[in-house]
């Protein structure tokens, strides 16, 4: 349709497309500072080019945050998350989890992705998560726009999980509070139950809904099973215990 010569390589081909304006070529450069090129099409945003890193990704953490508008601030890092290609083969219940392996395994830093990319002043993160089957993975898509990204409920899971991705506990409470009025509750709660964590990190939620003012009847539904102490976050070093949750938390939270 377009009468390009059987001839011509492809890269040619995007050449030409880049000149007349059709395609826009974006610059990409990794952590060893090799460089990495993705064309998008008729679009500049941000978030749609970011998205063609990897296949089958969607924004998270601190990213989705900014997305649903639950973050003040303008995100210098993005979050892009893909997924493992399968469940694991082992189910959570078959883990015997003990007091001392939690301690001991909350006691050092949480572990973080090396995997970045620098790309128009922003870092870019890329995070190969557990396999959920993309739960609570929504999708934007208009005529600049075209990308996926968790939902208010899988979010505020995501980063009680790993506050690191979004800015620390003080970041997440506040998320929390913004997020008062928008977030489904038992939505939440089934979203737990699905992901299936080893760890109990209802004990976490429940904390910060109780901490964000939310109600006696949003907590009961995170109020179980309640065997071990367990931890706000890793490696604090001032601690506070929360009788009610079973909890460490930093001191003065």
């Amino acid at each position: 349709g377009w009468n390009i010569p059987i001839n011509k390589y492809a890269s040619q081909v995007l050449t030409y497309l880049v000149s007349r304006g059709v395609m826009n070529e974006n610059t990409f450069i990794d952590d060893t500072n090799e460089s990495k090129t993705i064309y998008s099409w008729k679009s500049k945003d941000e978030f749609t080019i970011i998205s063609g890193l990897k296949s089958d990704s969607y924004f998270s953490h601190y990213s989705a945050l900014y997305l649903h508008q639950l973050s003040l601030q303008i995100p210098k890092t993005i979050y892009l998350n893909f997924e493992h290609k399968a469940a694991s083969s082992y189910n959570s219940t078959d883990n015997i989890l003990l007091q001392e392996s939690i301690d001991k395994a909350f006691q050092g830093s949480q572990r973080k992705s090396l995997v970045t990319y620098s790309f128009l002043e922003k870092k870019i993160i890329l995070l190969n998560g557990k396999f959920t089957n993309k739960l609570g993975v929504e999708k934007k898509s208009n005529n600049e726009q075209c990308f996926e990204y968790t939902d208010i409920e899988r979010t505020l899971i995501d980063i009680s999980v790993r506050p690191v991705y979004a800015g620390g506990v003080f970041e997440v409470l506040e998320a929390y509070k913004l997020a008062k009025g928008k977030v489904n509750v038992i939505k939440l709660a089934n979203y737990l139950s699905q992901l299936d964590f080893i760890y109990p990190y209802h004990q976490v939620i429940g904390f910060y809904l109780e901490k964000a003012g939310y109600s006696e009847t949003d907590l009961e539904n995170f109020k179980k099973d309640m065997k071990f102490n367990f931890y706000l976050t890793y490696d604090i070093r001032n601690k506070e215990f929360s009788e009610k949750w079973k909890l460490y938390y930093p001191k003065g939270f």
